[in-house]
């Protein structure tokens, strides 16, 4: 979690995502998902077992055996635990369970019937079922309760790597989590290559080598869970963690990948036919890119199947425009050979969206889980699959990340999440009148990643969900009224930007007859950062933090009704330290007040790295003087005279 990122409209905004279908880490069943702490306590269950046994062949095909003995200790454990999915390639391995049962506290053993056990087409590949390769094996535990132990044990048989030569194995064990006993062995030929390391485990990263097989085992216990912390990184950069890997680097990896990705961005006479077209009468090269961009991300719907070769090769390009559908790899093929018509390069990137800013040193596929297209000749990254972004304009989790350019099989950056793009501003306007009640306006200044999501959330609008909308947009701030929207530009119109004005009225918000106090109004239709130090309601923090850089600011002008004596105002304040620089600057004009609030944050280790534990608290600093920034208040009112009530 970032300290401070776009939230903007947060009831709105719908998340995006896109999947590559790789290998993930082994995080034993139920650790938080990377990159988010736990929404509870972590001790709702402990892993009383777990074992992992990896065997590999000569060819890097493998077999995965693992056993699960998990101990539900809370309702909410009992419902997380009621049904266990497993995803697996139908084309690539076999999936098995071995034994599925529960242990009661009294020790009864209760098999779960063969009917409860099932396979499903994956939520993805059920969208779009020509496609179809993943399938989820389900088991579901009935009659379980606080007490009871849940287990089962399956084995995963690849077939077929997902590349020639390449078996990759991730095992974290999060800290958020509590393992009694546990242990995982890998053995493979002692002749095969394999890069290993480890952290946190007890085990060698050198093999013990026998009759010619190469064999290594580690183990592992946590006693007592680390708590939920407040902000906290992927799990894997900071936990106990196992890594192996058959490939000695990862341009190894770009250039496998490009194998079979490459040779499906051929370009077909359908193809060079719709790029000629896409481009008519644009003779500059970038805004032939451009053109080809927003028609890929406009007209070839993302739909997250996993497709061919473990969802790993993508289709070739004619049968995604033969279908105008395709995951993530698909726009990227489809996309690079339109670009290719044109003569104009391009080449697939690998890259963890949201995914932190580091890479392990273990090339191993699970660290990738999204791919998108780069243009060499203008340095230029973009992702189709997100329908709302403008050209040169990247989602959030696609900002800052390292990423693998498969053509070239180098390792690159995405441009860096800074306050260009992680920015956000707005001005609010707010008249009184003689009664208290008030009018006023809110003008949003969008970054690029708030441009996205505002486009995102208004392309959804209609007449009845629009009136919703302007409604809870001025109940969020505490008024009693009415607001309502306008748009600046097109949601869909990726060749212009795209903002909104939201207008407000409110009855009764100050009584004027009283001397008192007024604090800056939250104006509708915008997110202040005022309360940015409800993020850091903890005393410290634990773990390292992803901390982009960003800048908000905030202009307020409100107006008080003649005749109203404003007695005062609050003072300039200014704050600095290693987290960032908050300022509120005050000015009166008559019976107007100008407030200036601006927020920059700092990326306080660089770009390309984490914020560590101890850097915690200069952000808890930081937004402490923005909630005091905050408090100042605008007072009015006519004082009585001396001796007077």
């Amino acid at each position: 979690m970032a300290p401070l990122r776009n939230g903007l409209l947060a009831a709105l905004l719908l998340p995006f995502g896109s999947a590559l279908a790789v290998e993930a880490p082994a995080i034993p069943a139920a650790a938080p998902m990377q990159g988010v702490a736990p929404a509870e306590a972590s001790n709702n269950f402990s892993f009383a077992r777990y074992r992992a046994d990896y065997v590999v062949d000569a060819d890097a095909g493998n077999t995965q055996a693992e056993h699960y003995d998990i101990l539900l200790k809370t309702r909410s454990a009992v419902d997380q635990f009621s049904q266990v999915r497993l995803s697996y390639s139908e084309k690539m391995e076999t999936l098995e369970v071995l034994e599925a049962y529960t242990l009661t506290a009294d020790g009864q053993r209760r098999d779960v019937p063969a009917d409860r056990i099932y396979t499903q087409e994956s939520y993805s590949s059920a969208s779009a079922a020509m496609y179809a390769d993943r399938k989820v094996r389900v088991i579901v535990f009935p009659n379980l309760a606080p007490g009871t132990r849940v287990v089962y044990a399956t084995r995963r048989t690849q077939r077929q790597p997902y590349f020639p030569g390449y078996f990759g194995l991730w095992e974290t064990f999060s800290v958020f989590n509590q393992y009694d006993d546990a242990q995982v062995t890998l053995s493979a030929p002692a002749s095969l290559p394999m890069k290993v390391l480890s952290r946190g485990v007890q085990g060698s990263d050198a093999p013990t080598v026998r009759a010619g097989r190469a064999q290594w085992s580690w183990t592992y216990r946590r006693g007592t869970p680390l708590p939920a912390q407040n902000w906290t990184a992927a799990p894997w950069e900071f936990s106990p963690t196992i890594m192996a890997s058959t490939y000695a680097d990862w341009p190894q990896m770009a250039r496998a990948y490009q194998l079979k990705a490459g040779q499906a961005a051929k370009v077909s006479p359908q193809l060079q036919a719709l790029a000629e077209e896409v481009t008519h009468g644009i003779a500059d090269r970038r805004g032939q890119v451009d053109a080809l961009y927003r028609w890929v991300a406009r007209n070839i719907r993302y739909v997250a199947v996993y497709l061919g070769n473990g969802g790993l090769e993508p289709n070739p390009a004619q049968s995604v425009l033969d279908s105008h559908y395709g995951d993530c790899k698909d726009h990227v093929v489809i996309l690079e050979a339109l670009l290719a018509a044109k003569g104009i390069d391009s080449t697939a990137v690998l890259i963890g969206a949201g995914g932190g800013p580091t890479l392990p040193a273990v090339p191993t596929l699970g660290r990738f889980n999204h791919a998108i297209t780069y243009v060499p000749e203008f340095d230029l990254y973009l992702d189709s699959t997100s329908a709302w972004a403008r050209p040169g304009q990247l989602p959030d989790g696609d900002l800052g990340a390292p990423v693998l350019l498969t053509g070239p099989a180098k390792l690159a950056r995405t441009p860096a999440n800074d306050e260009l793009r992680n920015g956000m501003g707005f001005e609010a306007d707010f008249v009184f009148d003689a009664a208290g009640n008030l009018k006023g306006s809110t003008r949003l200044q969008p970054g690029d990643s708030a441009e996205i999501g505002m486009r995102a959330s208004f392309a959804r609008l209609n007449a009845q969900n629009r009136a919703r909308a302007e409604a809870s947009m001025v109940a969020a701030s505490g008024f009693d009224g009415q607001g309502r929207l306008e748009l600046q530009g097109d949601p869909q119109d990726l060749q212009q930007p795209f903002n909104y004005t939201f207008d407000f009225s409110a009855s009764d918000y100050v009584d004027f007859n009283l001397v008192g106090g007024m604090q800056l109004p939250d104006p509708p239709g915008a997110e202040s950062f005022r309360d940015a130090y409800a993020a850091t309601s903890a005393p410290d923090n634990a773990t390292p933090f992803q901390c982009d850089a960003s800048l908000r600011q905030e202009t307020y002008r409100v107006t008080l009704p003649q005749g109203v004596p404003l007695i005062a105002v609050p003072r300039d304040q200014q704050f600095s330290n290693a987290a960032g620089q908050y300022s509120v600057r005050w000015e009166r004009d008559g019976q107007q007040i100008i407030a200036h609030h601006r927020l920059g944050q700092n990326a306080v280790r660089g770009n390309d790295a984490l914020c560590q534990p101890a850097d915690y608290a200069a952000f808890r600093e930081l937004f402490q003087q923005v909630r005091r920034g905050f408090r100042g208040q605008i007072v009015y009112g006519r004082v009585p005279a001396a001796g007077g009530l």
